[in-house]
């Protein structure tokens, strides 16, 4: 709850730069035209002075051309986004600060229901009133879940928030048919790690005690909601495609045929 502004703020931040994008991604193919034609003059070029002869740009090949451009359009976006205040390196605050309060929150938690080792017989809670403050079957919220619900809900939730928060970055693509097969970009990398970070986490949560995996599951419930609830608020998308599309009514005729378009 602590971190929510920060949320809204970057969902601002990351809808600027969505809207900055297509003068960006505008900005690539005109820069390669443009070098295409100087070293086509440049070739062609009669100009037998030492400068036209050491010009880099009289054998220029498509890979330097499409280096030179990248950089170029790089370097672009970037004054571009500081220009409106939305640079990408603010789109790590929010990691930045919900990373440090998980880890802070899930030690004060294994403090508290005394999870030192991995023999629960041993471990002895710093609060004792956790071993009859539970409800249900997990009565002792410092004894293990017997049914492991919890971290199966924590697995499954955990998933959903992944799959979820990845499907959204994707629309920020230009295009998804531009992707080529068998070659996974920075995002597909990201999250196939959250993948296994989510298989790690339920595994864990198998051997915590259930105070502990009790604030894992509510963590990634109120992620999860919070997730969705941004994307009707304040929905990103550099595509066409939306996460969620109104549907239309239209009446077609006096006779009150009624369609939706697309």
């Amino acid at each position: 709850m602590w971190t929510l502004p920060l949320a809204v703020m970057q969902r601002l931040r990351i809808q600027k730069q969505s809207a900055l994008r297509p003068i960006i991604a505008a900005t690539g193919p005109v820069l390669r035209l443009n070098l295409a034609k100087k070293a086509l003059r440049a070739a062609k070029s009669q100009d037998t002075s030492v400068a036209s002869i050491v010009s880099p740009l009289r054998n220029i090949k498509y890979e330097e051309i499409m280096v030179l451009s990248t950089k170029e359009t790089r370097k672009r976006q970037k004054k571009l986004f500081k220009d409106h205040n939305v640079q990408l390196y603010k789109n790590v605050l929010l990691p930045a600060a919900q990373i440090p309060l998980w880890v802070c929150m899930s030690l004060t938690f294994r403090n508290l229901s005394g999870w030192s080792t991995w023999d629960s017989l041993l471990n002895k809670p710093m609060d004792p009133s956790l071993y009859y403050e539970g409800l249900l079957w997990f009565g002792d919220l410092t004894a293990l879940d017997p049914f492991h619900i919890f971290p199966m809900a924590i697995g499954i939730v955990a998933l959903v928030n992944v799959e979820w928060t990845f499907r959204t970055l994707a629309l920020m693509r230009a295009s998804a048919s531009r992707r080529k097969l068998f070659r996974p970009t920075l995002t597909d990398s990201m999250a196939n790690v959250s993948r296994m970070a989510v298989v790690f986490l339920m595994a864990i949560s198998l051997h915590a005690p259930t105070a502990l995996t009790l604030y894992w599951l509510s963590s990634q419930v109120f992620s999860l909601v919070q997730n969705v609830f941004l994307d009707l608020v304040l929905p990103i998308s550099y595509t066409p495609n939306k996460r969620f599309d109104v549907v239309k009514l239209t009446v077609t005729d006096a006779v009150g045929v009624v369609k939706t378009p697309e």
